[in-house]
């Protein structure tokens, strides 16, 4: 797994957010095929919470890609 130290930005209010757990996904297409960590068996992401306003979101490990 690639680690990401760069911490995420949240879409909302712009304040660094604090890193709470990855999550195990499996690949569902092609698309996802190229993220999958071959030694866990799929794709992991990282979920995130904003201290400032409670919003919530997540990335894929090692991607600047979001998801809120």
């Amino acid at each position: 797994m690639r680690e990401d130290t760069r911490p995420m930005i949240c879409p909302n209010c712009g304040a660094a957010m604090n890193h709470h757990a990855e999550k195990l996904l499996h690949a569902t297409g092609r698309v996802d095929e190229a993220f999958v960590d071959a030694v866990l068996g799929g794709i992991v992401e990282e979920l995130h919470t904003c201290p400032a306003c409670g919003t919530g979101a997540s990335r894929r490990a090692g991607t600047g890609r979001s998801r809120t």
